[in-house]
This record gives structure tokens, C-alpha cells and sequence, in this order.
């Protein structure tokens, strides 16, 4: 009877901790997605992810605590608000909803998309990204002949 009331009330958490992070990668990445018809701005992009953290605070607040990420989790570890096997059980549910998050919304977006997902780039009429380590770690050898430098 008890282990059964333990497990209901931590399976609740977890399940609240997975569905708040799958929602916040769904939405969140999905708000910046680069569409044809219009690209999102700066601004838009935050205020969905602003939006989303407050709903899912907002739900999860009394299942869980609403830590929505590992680093929050990590945090509440190391203060001994909560023990190491519930913030391992809450990451790996962070962790999971997070994938899930992402994998659905690779499944419902259109192909043309799928293929900068999550990816860092930079525009064309700039430098590569792959030119840019080389190129600052050189720029950063030099120093500038002057007797102010030894």
C-alpha cells in the first residue's frame, strides 16, 4: 500500500518533469525555425520561450517543483533540497521529454526544414564556421610590436 502510493506520487513527478521539458524543446526550437514565408525574429523567438517556461512552470509548480532542466535539478542537489536518486530519476525525465520533444517536432515539420535543425550557422556572405577557429586561434598569436608589449 505504501509502495504504491510512493510510486504514484514520484511517477507523477517524473512524468510532470518529462512533459514540461518535451513541451519547452517543442516549442521553444519550434519558434525559431527559419520558414520560407517568414522568419521568425529575435524577439518573437524569446517571447515563446518565455511564454512556454511560464505555462510549464505554471503546471508542473506543484507536481514537481517545475526544474524543467537538468542544471536547475543540479542545483537543488547540491543545496540538499532534494536527494541524488529523485534528481536522477528528474534528469533522466528531463532528459527523455527533451528528446521526445525534439524528435516530434522533426516529425512534423517539412523536410526543406528538417535540414538546419539545430544548427548554428552563419549567412552566406559570411566566413565559414569552419574557417573561424583556425583564423581567430592565428589572429590571436600576434601581438602588436610596441614597447607597451614586451
Amino acid at each position: 500500500m505504501l509502495l504504491g502510493q510512493l510510486w504514484r506520487a514520484i511517477s507523477k513527478e517524473l512524468f510532470a518533469e518529462f512533459l514540461a521539458t518535451g513541451l519547452y524543446v517543442f516549442f521553444g526550437v519550434g519558434s525559431s525555425l527559419p520558414w520560407p514565408s517568414a522568419r521568425p525574429t529575435m524577439l518573437q523567438t524569446a517571447i515563446t520561450f518565455n511564454l512556454v517556461t511560464a505555462v510549464a512552470v505554471q503546471v508542473t509548480w506543484k507536481a514537481s517543483g517545475a526544474h524543467i532542466n537538468p542544471a536547475v535539478t543540479l542545483a537543488f542537489l547540491v543545496s540538499s533540497q532534494i536527494s541524488l536518486p529523485r534528481a536522477v530519476a528528474y534528469v533522466a525525465a528531463q532528459l527523455t521529454g527533451a528528446i521526445v520533444g525534439a524528435s516530434v517536432l522533426y516529425a512534423v515539420i517539412p523536410g526543406d526544414i528538417q535540414e538546419t535543425l539545430g544548427i548554428n550557422m552563419v549567412g552566406p556572405p559570411h566566413v565559414p564556421c569552419s574557417s573561424v577557429f583556425p583564423c581567430s586561434s592565428f589572429l590571436s598569436t600576434l601581438r602588436p610590436h610596441s614597447s607597451r608589449f614586451p
